[in-house]
């Protein structure tokens, strides 16, 4: 810095130390907050449109603008944290009156209220001036300053100086006068006088006070020049100002020079590199010397720990000052968008430097400089991308996806899983689970799991124990409080190489068989029975018995539920055969089978096959007086049973044979046949007698008719699923107390006004019961006497099984079923005599399935004719007045002299 003079006696001026009060520091009333700081008056104003400033003097109101703004030391700051503007008025600004080292502020701000409505907030403040060193130089964003001790001492370099500024002295010396100049100094050497009303035309504006002159210029001025330094860009204006007063001739150096540009960025952090020393600054004939440097934020200086306790870095190496930022250290603050479905955004912290040097000359004098950086730094735009790291481990049993990258404004909104939605309004769904971790930046990342069982995700079975688990996820993510989305997606594989179908076992019980499978650990595997899984609803439909553990599923299948399948069926016994099968729960193919094949003493019983067989054990000998079992046949009297052990009967025949007849309903086809008793006839006068019971059995079964194929060239019927089966026993029996028991045949199905049973009004969704109980009451009632005078009895006793229809194929094995005895009493044989009536007794056996709706019909006998026919079988009339035209008239039973009738 030079100060020249020249002078005919010394001038000597003390400086006077002054006391100032602080006033207005904090404005109570919101949204604006105004404070003094050490050397300007800081405004925040809370506001989510740009507020607008006036400044006030004794005679008017001032709109700050952005030109007068540079002009008149005012900062509006180019950055604005969200819904907040930074104000800077330095005390040397236009409008602000300075007393005694005090500055007064008066201004206006007005504030809009977003609707077209602006509010006006005064601000007043008074504010204490420092303790100023010599020079100050403050480069502002949009403006330097330099503010000068106005009554230094005499010293320094004298006369002696540069070529440059010999130049400029003598140049002074002969435009001097009274009245203030400027002087500009061009890097090629040229000189420019102007007057201060001309400089403030050019934007210039010069301040005095009785202690400071300052000197105020906006960037880009036309007398400015860039220059380089140690590679770094630095803005100069060299001016001096110069007037004369009295004898002498009065030269001030107010050169100023700023950092232009030269921070960088290298991915983590900030980086500002500032030349030591500036030659412009630095005079000629002086020692530099360094005395501190500082760093503040938001134009407060900080202190080196509270400096280091943020990240903020300062060192010095090889004439260079560096400077390092950490992106995201406190003080700064983020900006962000979201362009093209990318997040990206913009560290920005507005950063001060302070540069405190001395200049000694070689008579001892120093000059003090303190120069002062206002520089807001900020990243480029950076793409901020989600990634996902994969760390399941397949033992584990679930996945955990790691996503990360995640900014601190950002929320994790929603997780879509393979197009399940899993993640509503920050709440998980299912077995999704969230962890979210926070890092020291502030940024988030988030661990993600998933079991592998859960229903969102995808599988497939590779085979030999290995299976590939995916989902396809889709995060949305918002920007708080910009709330702009964007979406990252990831897929996800795992493998588990120990996927082996669960172990079964089974053994034989009394009444059934029962199984045991190891409950499996993932939902890999369906259990089920035939095409139907295995489930609580399938269980209580068709009586199964399962109970549950943690570690295994027992399954208790009662005999003659839906699913045996029989075979090898004599009088003794027969084998019943139940299998369960294993199946990929996703494409249903079966991957593995467990069946159990156990022995079970034979009990009458009716068998409709799918293969059309029908297979009945009756009991004839419960009769009396006794029937002979092998002296029973069916219809057709050629058809004799299969086997006879003296007390039961097994007859086997396919439903197109041994005179079977047939019936369709609306969507079922009835064969029925009976096992008839060749009874002895005795001659007596023009009616016959015989001492033989009557006996006869009704077996019938219903298969669905969407089930029945047939095939007319050689008459052959099949089904796809096992018949429903009835049996329907006459049979004559002793009665206690002298009477004979009259037990009357349950009445057939009824087929309505159309001859034909009510469909079902879900007939593809069977439903099955468990084994009902299958002992049955029996009614004693008193014979009824007949014209003759002799009692008569016909005992006949209804038998019924139900099976309920599979959905799949069958084997072609016999389906099983017990007989159940229904107690309804008829005293009528199946005949058109009018003197023989009958009386009955009601009772019920509960159904199941598509059988549950056939229930009520099994209460009527069939009608007298039926319509329609079933191609290759004969159609079957009304079961009874079939029965009353084959059998013999005018029989009556007369029981053997032996048993005495009471």
């Amino acid at each position: 810095m030079r100060i020249t003079v020249f002078i005919s006696q010394l001038l000597l001026l003390s400086c006077c130390i002054t006391k100032a009060t602080k006033a207005g520091d904090h404005l109570e009333a919101d949204p604006v907050r105004s404070q003094c700081r050490d050397r300007y008056l800081w405004i925040q104003v809370a506001s989510a449109l740009p507020p607008h400033f006036k400044a006030l003097d004794e005679d008017r109101v001032h709109l700050i603008d952005q030109q007068l703004a540079s002009r008149c030391g005012y900062t509006i700051s180019t950055i604005r944290k969200e819904g907040f503007t930074i104000f800077r008025a330095s005390f040397f600004s236009c409008f602000t009156r300075h007393q005694n080292n005090e500055f007064t502020f008066r201004f206006n701000v007005m504030v809009s209220d977003g609707g077209g409505r602006w509010s006006s907030w005064p601000v007043s403040a008074l504010c204490p001036g420092p303790s100023w060193t010599h020079r100050e130089i403050t480069c502002e964003e949009n403006f330097m300053e330099v503010n000068l001790n106005r009554g230094s001492s005499c010293g320094g370099q004298g006369t002696e100086g540069g070529q440059v500024w010999q130049k400029a002295l003598f140049q002074a010396q002969r435009t001097a006068s009274l009245a203030w100049q400027l002087m500009f100094l061009q890097s090629n050497g040229q000189t420019i006088a102007m007057s201060v009303p001309e400089a403030q035309t050019w934007g210039y504006t010069l301040v005095s006070t009785t202690q400071r002159v300052v000197l105020r210029s906006p960037y880009k001025q036309p007398h400015a020049d860039v220059t380089m330094v140690a590679g770094v860009p630095v803005e100069v204006v060299q001016v001096s100002l110069f007037f004369k007063q009295k004898l002498m001739l009065v030269m001030m150096d107010m050169s100023m020079a700023c950092i232009v540009d030269s921070s960088s960025f290298d991915g983590t952090q900030l980086l500002w590199d500032i030349p030591q020393v500036l030659p412009t600054l630095a005079g000629e004939g002086a020692r530099f010397e360094s005395q501190r440097f500082s760093l503040g934020l938001d134009g407060v200086l900080l202190d080196k720990d509270a400096a280091a306790s943020r990240g903020l870095r300062l060192a010095q190496q090889g004439g260079m000052v560096k400077i390092g930022i950490p992106f995201g250290a406190e003080g700064g603050f983020r900006k962000s968008l979201v362009e093209g479905n990318v997040y990206k955004e913009v560290y920005v912290i507005p950063l001060m430097y302070e540069h405190v040097f001395s200049l000694v000359y070689e008579d001892g004098n120093s000059i003090d400089t303190r120069h002062r950086i206002l520089k807001v730094l900020e990243t480029p735009l950076i793409s901020r991308l989600p990634f996902c790291i994969n760390k399941t481990v397949g033992d584990h049993q679930q996945f955990w996806i790691y996503l990360g990258n995640i900014p601190a404004d950002v929320l994790l909104e929603g997780i879509r899983i393979n197009e399940k939605q899993m993640l509503v309004l920050g709440k998980p769904e299912g077995g999704l689970s969230i962890s979210p971790i926070v890092h020291e930046n502030g940024s988030r990342a988030y661990d993600v799991r998933l079991p592998f069982n859960d229903a969102a995700v995808d599988w497939t079975n590779e085979g030999g124990g290995v299976v590939l688990y995916s989902i396809n996820m889709n995060f949305t993510l918002n920007t708080v409080p910009q709330k702009d989305v964007y979406y990252h997606q990831a897929s996800v594989t795992a493998r588990v190489f120990d996927a082996f179908p669960p172990e079964v076992t089974a053994k034989c019980l009394d009444g059934g068989i029962s199984f045991s499978v190891v409950r499996p650990s993932l939902s890999l595997w369906e259990v089920g029975i035939g095409h139907e899984p295995l489930t609580a609803e399938l269980v209580s439909q068709r009586g199964y018995h399962l109970t549950n553990d943690s570690h295994r599923t027992i399954l208790d299948v009662p005999l003659f539920s839906v699913g045996y399948t029989y075979e090898e069926i004599n009088l003794a016994n027969f084998y019943a055969t139940f299998k369960l099968l294993l199946r990929d729960s996703k494409t249903l193919e079966i991957q593995a089978s467990a069946s159990k094949r156990c022995l079970f003493r034979t009990e009458d019983m009716i068998v409709c096959s799918a293969d059309g067989t029908m297979t009945v054990v009756a009991n004839p000998a419960s009769t009396w007086p006794t029937v002979q079992p092998e002296r029973t046949s069916l219809l057709d009297r050629t058809c004799k049973p299969k086997q006879t052990d003296g007390v039961r009967v097994l007859f086997e025949f396919n439903v197109n044979s041994c005179g079977t007849k047939a019936m369709a309903g609306d969507w079922y086809v009835v064969y029925e046949n009976e096992i008839l008793h060749d009874r002895l006839l005795i001659a007596d006068g023009p009616n016959f007698i015989s001492r033989e019971p009557q006996f006869k059995v009704t077996a019938r079964c219903f298969y669905p008719l969407s089930a029945i194929n047939r095939l007319s060239v050689d008459r052959t019927s099949t089904s796809k699923t096992p018949g429903f089966g009835s049996v329907r026993v006459y049979e004559s029996l002793r009665a206690t107390g002298g009477t004979l028991t009259q037990l009357g045949p349950r009445p057939g199905p009824n087929l309505g006004s159309n001859h034909f049973l009510t469909e079902p009004a879900e007939p593809s969704q069977p439903h099955s019961s468990p084994n009902q109980d299958r002992s049955s009451e029996r009614q004693t009632n008193q014979l009824s006497q007949s014209s003759d005078g002799e009692a008569e009895a016909a005992n006949p006793v209804e038998q019924m099984v139900h099976v309920s229809p599979f959905q799949h194929k069958s084997p072609q094995t016999h389906q099983l079923h017990p007989i159940h005895q229904w107690d309804h009493i008829r005293n009528e044989l199946p005949h058109s005599r009018k003197h023989e009536t009958l009386a009955s007794a009601n009772s019920q056996t509960s159904l199941s399935d598509w059988s549950r709706l056939l229930q009520e019909s099994f209460h009527h006998e069939l009608p007298p004719a039926a319509s329609g026919d079933v191609p290759g079988l004969e159609w079957l009339r009304s079961v009874d007045g079939w029965n009353a035209q084959t059998r013999v008239q005018n029989i009556r039973v007369k029981p053997p002299s032996s048993i005495a009738v009471a």
